[in-house]
């Protein structure tokens, strides 16, 4: 990884096209001076001999002998940005930024333009940020390389962003949430540097602790996970918007960014696996933030929630927000319950989440209230609900000043706790002190504080199982090489055979069948297996067997059996299989009692291989549900998989039908993971359709599989 510290914390910074007639040549130098900036300032432009008040210069190469310069602010249009890279590169500059469009994100033209702005860039290693951005802040070195003008409101901190929006980007700098900010990072087209090099950076920069992410796209997978590795090494949480769930999105990212977003399913998993907590606005993004901010050393120990609140009507709010998310309001126990009844009137509900408005004197119910919450053994994060807007009455204040008092008096308890709004409209300046300065975050919004709390208590989870050893074991060079040259070659899909061959490898076992050339051989398999059986024609060419006509069920005795080989002869003539026709093949029924699942691997061409787990036969349309995991994975993984399906009732044994053998299902799951694993670019897809789930104790069949291979 490269150092961008000549980019990112430059001690000298020319700004070319700089003026003071107003745009981003003058706000530049603005956000400089504002911010403190202690380095020195060169304004270039032909114009000019000066600008407020700094001697100006007509170009990078008429500066002094001498005179160095580590990064250059590039404030003019796209057919300005690469000659004057090319001034730089001949003054050794070592970072510059450029916020002009009209590059990869026009067509054609302006993908030429960019390439060559990559080239000086490599050939003369100049870190470059852009183009098609509004540039950097580096709050700790009061570093403003923005081509808007910053919010004086901009607090130093230890939270870092990347964004590749330029708009959310200043967005985030103009939120006046409170949070303080280390680096803020517009990364606009990357034709240079990328999301992947500055996370990088940030994840080993001591002086960030927190680091957002706003993503259309991920351009290079395997450093940006590299990255989201260190960081979970280092217990650094990253929090990220990543857009593309919808066409619009994709479509958008691709004009914005030119460039394609993937699959969101496949990223997804792929995010959750590193431990980059996923939300869906910037508002979440905020919220979370500022929860990470200050509990990123102190985690909830597991997903128990007290909650405190002065209304029933917000609890039924609570309670529908946090149904789909990971946080939960244990009972209160009976210690519990029993102080809290001494504390408040009889009439008042004893439950968690509690109401725990009382006679209305928050000032004596509030402190004693969670003072029980935080000695509950099944509370891990204590929750208060609060509304204490701007613009309220001096009593109001007062009162709500002893919730907040209570909260810091309850933090010391050594639980995290939180104060949070059901609005989003800012926060009283005496409560905000208060909170501050006993390190309480305040969240707002009712659904951004509790995906807050969640994300905080997914983190710690996440921390907890990384921390657990896997015992993932691939196979052997030398068991697995005959496999690699069987599967090398051009793509194709493997006979029935041949896959069949690799899945007994990995000791997935199918279902009794015998491969037939001839109706006396069709006839003599059918006796060894015994009837009632299946009749399958087999061809590579053919993936979905059913839709060409090629599957007989049930053959149930040996007349069935003639009528239906010839039956599938007379299909693979019709549809001119004959040359790649391998013959038929007699397989075993297996009983009404098993529950026919999916497992397949499909490979992300940008991401790798991922494991998807469905219900098969009528449930896959009725559903249309699958889980999807990133390989390798453990067995407790595949437990969770099996766990997290829509429909995973009917494996457990439902209504009466007697439990499927889970255990075997999850072996399958880990085996087939690991073969993903081990045959790597080589295995593009495969589809165990149907995987038959006897009753437990009986195991697993793989009925029909799919294979793509091949080294393209």
């Amino acid at each position: 990884m490269r150092d961008l510290h000549a980019l990112l914390d430059p001690q000298s910074i020319a700004v070319v096209g700089a003026s003071e007639r107003g745009g981003a040549g003058t706000f530049v130098i603005e956000n400089l001076r504002r911010l403190g900036f202690q380095g020195k300032i060169i304004p270039i432009n032909p114009r000019y001999d000066t600008v407020f008040g700094m001697r100006c210069f007509p170009s990078l190469l008429d500066l002094p002998e001498g005179e160095e310069v580590d990064s250059v602010a590039i404030v003019l249009g796209a057919p300005h940005v690469l000659p004057v890279l090319e001034q730089a590169a001949k003054r050794k500059v070592r970072g510059a930024w450029a916020f002009a469009s009209g590059f990869a994100e026009t067509g054609k033209d302006g993908e030429a333009l960019q390439e060559a702005l990559r080239t000086v860039c490599r050939e003369h290693d100049i870190l470059f940020c852009g183009p098609n951005c509004v540039g950097y802040v580096n709050r700790s070195s009061s570093v403003g390389m923005f081509s808007a003008p910053l919010s004086p409101t901009l607090k130093a901190g230890k939270v870092s962003a990347i964004a590749q929006s330029g708009s959310v980007t200043l967005a985030i700098a103009n939120s006046n949430r409170g949070i303080g900010f280390r680096l803020l990072i517009s990364s606009g087209n990357e034709a240079v540097l990328d999301t992947a090099e500055y996370l990088g950076y940030l994840v080993d920069d001591p002086e960030t602790e927190v680091i957002l992410l706003f993503l259309e796209v991920i351009r290079r997978p395997q450093a940006f996970f590299q990255a989201c590795e260190r960081a979970a090494e280092l217990g650094k949480p990253i929090i990220a918007v990543k857009v593309g769930r919808s066409r619009l999105a994709q479509r958008a990212a691709l004009t914005h960014t030119a460039a394609l977003t993937g699959e969101d399913r496949i990223q997804d998993v792929w995010l959750k696996r590193a431990g980059v907590l996923r939300v869906d606005d910037l508002d979440q993004l905020l919220e979370a933030a500022e929860a990470f901010s200050r509990y990123r050393h102190r985690l909830p120990r597991g997903n128990g929630v007290g909650m405190i609140t002065v209304s029933g009507g917000e609890i039924g709010l609570i309670g529908d927000l946090s149904e789909n998310l990971s946080l939960r309001f244990p009972p209160l126990s009976k210690p519990g319950e029993e102080e809290l009844r001494k504390r408040l009137p009889p009439f008042t509900p004893i439950a968690n989440p509690l109401d725990a408005w009382g006679r209305g004197d928050l000032a004596e119910t509030y402190p004693a209230c969670l003072e029980v919450l935080a000695r509950e053994e099944g509370v891990d994060l204590i929750a208060v609900s609060q509304d204490a807007p701007p613009g309220m009455a001096e009593d109001q204040v007062n009162q709500y000043a002893n919730v907040a008092r209570a909260a810091v008096r309850a933090a010391l308890a050594g639980k995290p706790v939180i104060a949070f709004s059901h609005i989003s409209s800012g926060l009283d300046g005496t409560i905000r002190g208060i909170l501050e300065e006993g390190n309480v975050p305040f969240l707002q919004g009712t659904r951004e504080s509790l995906i807050a709390i969640d994300r905080l208590i997914q983190y710690g989870t996440f921390l907890e199982r990384r921390a657990s050893p896997k015992a993932l074991y691939g196979k052997s060079p030398q068991d697995l090489d005959p496999i690699m040259r069987q599967l090398a070659g051009p793509k194709r899909s493997l006979s029935h055979r041949e896959a069949k061959a690799v899945l007994e490898s990995y000791g997935i076992p199918i279902v009794k069948e015998f491969l037939c050339q001839s109706m006396d051989e069709a006839l003599e398999a059918a006796r060894g297996v015994a009837y009632p059986v299946v009749l399958k024609g087999l061809s590579p060419a053919v993936a979905h067997k059913t839709e060409a006509g090629l599957v007989k069920l049930p053959i149930g005795n040996e007349e069935e059996l003639r009528s239906g080989f010839l039956e599938i002869l007379e299909k693979v003539n019709s549809q001119g299989l004959g040359s790649c026709f391998e013959g038929v093949l007699v397989q075993e029924l297996i009983s009404s009692e098993a529950t026919e699942v999916i497992v397949g691997i499909s490979r992300d061409e940008a991401f790798g291989p991922a494991l998807v787990l469905g219900l098969g036969g009528l449930f896959v349309e009725l559903l249309k549900a699958t889980v999807i995991r990133i390989p390798p994975i453990s067995r407790d993984e595949a437990y969770a998989m099996i766990s997290e399906l829509r429909g995973h009732e009917l494996l457990e044994g439902f209504r009466g039908k007697a439990r499927s053998d889970v255990e075997a299902l999850a072996e399958t799951l880990v085996q087939v993971g690991q073969m993903a694993v081990d045959l790597k670019e080589r295995l593009h897809g495969l589809d165990l359709n149907p995987l038959m789930v006897l009753p437990e104790g009986r195991g697993v069949r793989v009925v029909d599989v799919v294979m793509v291979v091949g080294d393209a």
